[in-house]
């Protein structure tokens, strides 16, 4: 008699466990998200060139100019019999005042942050966006939580290929996640009602280098200003990569990593969150053009 029971029981347990082992897998899946990678200036410039080519097939033919549209007449091939100006004269026609070699830098210019071009999503990551991204030990494993908005705008200031004013704003009310449960604890632990917008305003100036400027690469440098969030200012050095994909036309990619206290940020608690990183990852991504 023992040994069917016993048989039994560990069937019981070993379908109890099996059971739990499937709902934990289900609720850390459908928890985590599908996750974002961080930005990075390759990404981004294909994705920008996806948009760019999206927007020119879409784009309709300008209208047939006023000569084009008398379709009941050939174009006139006869030369013009009218007076030639300066036939007579023997002398080329005076091309003006000469202005001098062209000034000023591929980039030199003011630069607005463009917050309507792409469609902002966490797949495609097109456009103009902010956001953060920290790590999470939940009851059922470890994930990566991710913030965005597309609400960024701003602007920056070039001259003589230097970085000299710069300053963005974020609207911390639009904060979209990879999991929609955590929108209103991130946006509370920020406390976006209060303080509905983060800026960051560059202090010190940035030389770019020209020659990857006007080559269309890529570069690195370093941003040093003044990030506010929740109404608390510091210091802060963002990793910048910027580029011109085509004139009046750049991108911009950076990073940064900050410890949430500095700012009196208190991580968000949720029964299946056992804990949450002191420190996280705050990154953008710019579509610039200039003025």
């Amino acid at each position: 008699m023992n040994g069917p029971r016993l048989t039994r029981r560990w069937l019981a347990a070993g379908a109890l466990a099996l059971l739990v082992v499937v709902v934990a897998a289900f609720w850390f899946v459908f928890f985590r998200g599908d996750t974002p990678a961080p930005v990075s200036i390759g990404a981004g410039l294909e994705q920008l060139q996806e948009d760019l080519a999206s927007e020119r097939d879409t784009t309709p033919d300008p209208p047939p100019s006023r000569d084009d549209a008398d379709s009941g007449s050939e174009p006139d091939s006869e030369p013009d019999s009218g007076p030639d100006p300066g036939a007579d004269s023997g002398s080329e026609p005076d091309p003006g005042p000469d202005p001098g070699p062209p000034t000023g830098g591929a980039a030199d210019g003011t630069w607005i942050v463009d917050d309507e071009f792409g469609e902002f999503d966490f797949d495609t990551a097109s456009g103009s966006f902010a956001g953060f991204r920290v790590d999470e030990e939940l009851t059922v494993g470890e994930v990566t939580a991710v913030g965005r908005t597309g609400g960024v705008t701003g602007s920056l200031i070039i001259d003589d290929s230097t970085l000299v004013a710069a300053e963005i704003t974020v609207d911390m009310t639009t904060i979209e996640s990879n999991d929609f449960r955590r929108e209103n604890a991130i946006r509370g632990a920020v406390r976006a009602s209060v303080y509905p917008t983060a800026t960051f305003v560059l202090t010190e100036p940035v030389q770019l280098d020209v020659d990857a400027l006007e080559s269309g690469a890529t570069h690195e440098v370093e941003a040093v200003g003044d990030l506010t969030v929740n109404g608390t200012a510091n210091q802060v050095s963002f990793h910048l990569h910027p580029t011109i994909v085509e004139p009046g036309l750049g991108l911009i990619v950076g990073h940064t990593e900050i410890f949430w206290s500095d700012f009196g940020v208190t991580a968000p608690r949720a029964p299946i969150v056992v804990s949450v990183a002191d420190h996280g990852i705050v990154e953008f991504q710019l579509l610039v053009r200039r003025q």
